[in-house]
């Protein structure tokens, strides 16, 4: 994923995450922000945060799909 698949809004919070940084996002708008940043190798390892079920599959199937699974935690 490239900052240009990133909404305006995520691409902007991306802008404030530190270089190898450890991400929690909660609420993730589907793990976008967290994938975006793992495999551009921002951050080192994120959790996801989601407490409906289903946001919580859609962020859990981007992150599988992405092949990042190891990286982070939904």
């Amino acid at each position: 994923m490239t900052s240009e698949h990133l909404s305006k809004r995520l691409a902007k919070v991306a802008d404030y995450v530190p270089q190898g940084a450890r991400l929690a996002d909660i609420g993730s708008d589907h793990a976008y922000l967290a994938s975006y940043l793992v495999a551009a190798g921002r951050v080192e390892a994120a959790v996801c945060g989601e407490v409906a079920e289903g946001p919580y599959q859609s962020s859990l199937a981007t992150v599988q799909a992405r092949g990042l699974a190891d990286c982070i935690q939904v």
